[in-house]
């Protein structure tokens, strides 16, 4: 049996199956307050040193990331069984081509007799366009069938000029293609931006994980009652589902190649078992995500206004220096910040008890570094 959680709550396949946009992103109560671990880390982006996790501060932004920059390989991974998507549709482009498919053809069958129709009709003086009748009653239709035959005739056309290719090209042309069309549903996944956010600033895991081995620093967000100015945001901030089983799009992935379009229920299965889905090894991050495709939420470089600021936490590892460059772009900007400290008798994190300008080290250094002056 398939495990669901949601901000700790048990759901079944069926009620998981059953979740709207609605009821997920705002029946669902989001938390007062959000906060986001930052590595305060430079980045050589072009020659030019960023520190993004400064500028997010300075700037109240977030910056969204690509999937592909995440510690999880399954992060926005589309699960699509590739046998069965490859068979129907093969078969689809077979029937159009008028083969006489035999219900127990698997997929090679399928491919090398629609490679010999293929062959004949072009043998004959056909043309790859005029394979079959495009679908001229449905626009998006008739769109991908003539991208498959502009991809088959391209794929033919770079086997004739292969000196070594034989008579397997079309069958060869044929599979490219079909690959062509699976990976598509990843592309899409690709085009989505992610900003991660946790529900306490008290993670060990997440400061070792995402602040620099608690070298950075965590900001508290204060989440607003929704409103005409918040909605974009507030729309496109979900928690994640963590489970234990992938559920497949395969069906998913077939009517997005056969039509161009999804429905609104397709949309929202591609979100909850995509772009929200993670492995129940994360659950301890309790995470809420804000996604925009591409830059649908953001500037042209992924970064997007955010909620206020409410607190910044100072890693407990950070250096004096860096203590100093934070808690001066926090008093510029009227932020309240805190040290984290670790407790002495039991594996607890919480707020120091003493500001960060009167701590030894910070001390220490102000005063090195002025008898240096």
């Amino acid at each position: 049996m398939s495990y669901f959680y949601i901000r700790d709550i048990q759901y079944n396949k069926q009620q998981i199956a059953g979740l709207t946009i609605y009821n997920h992103s705002a029946a669902l109560n989001k938390p007062n307050v959000l906060f986001k671990y930052f590595p305060n880390t430079i980045k050589d982006m072009n020659g030019v040193d960023r520190n993004f996790s400064k500028e997010a501060l300075a700037n109240n932004t977030v910056h969204l990331s690509a999937p592909s920059e995440f510690d999880d390989p399954y992060d926005c991974n589309v699960y699509v069984d590739y046998n069965e998507f490859a068979l129907q549709r093969v078969r689809y482009y077979a029937l159009l081509c008028g083969v006489n498919i035999k219900q127990e053809w698997d997929y090679a069958e399928v491919s090398r007799n629609l490679a010999m129709r293929i062959f004949m009709h072009i043998s004959s003086g056909g043309k790859v366009a005029s394979l079959f009748e495009l679908d001229k009653s449905n626009e998006l239709v008739r769109v991908h069938q003539e991208y498959f035959l502009i991809s088959l005739e391209k794929e033919l056309l770079q086997a004739r000029l292969n000196p070594n290719a034989d008579g397997e090209f079309y069958y060869k042309a044929i599979n490219h293609v079909i690959d062509t069309e699976y990976n598509n549903m990843q592309k899409t996944a690709n085009r989505f931006r992610v900003s991660c956010f946790a529900q306490s600033p008290y993670s060990m895991l997440m400061w070792s994980h995402y602040a620099n081995n608690h070298q950075g620093f965590c900001i508290e967000y204060e989440t607003p009652d929704y409103s005409k100015e918040n909605e974009n945001i507030y729309f496109n901030l979900f928690p994640v589902i963590y489970t234990d089983t992938r559920t497949s799009l395969t069906k998913l992935s077939l009517n997005w190649n056969a039509t161009g379009s999804l429905s609104h229920s397709d949309i929202w299965d591609f979100y909850k078992y995509c772009l929200l889905s993670k492995s129940l090894d994360w659950k301890y991050q309790q995470e809420w995500r804000l996604i925009s495709c591409d830059t649908l939420l953001t500037d042209q470089n992924y970064n997007c206004k955010f909620f206020k600021i409410k607190k910044v936490y100072l890693g407990n590892k950070m250096s004096a220096k860096d203590r100093l460059e934070i808690i001066d772009i926090c008093k510029k900007q009227g932020i309240p910040y805190t040290g984290v400290t670790i407790a002495s008798d039991q594996f607890n994190m919480s707020d120091c008890g003493i500001l960060c300008e009167d701590c030894d080290r910070v001390k220490q250094y102000i005063q090195s570094n002025s008898s240096t002056v």
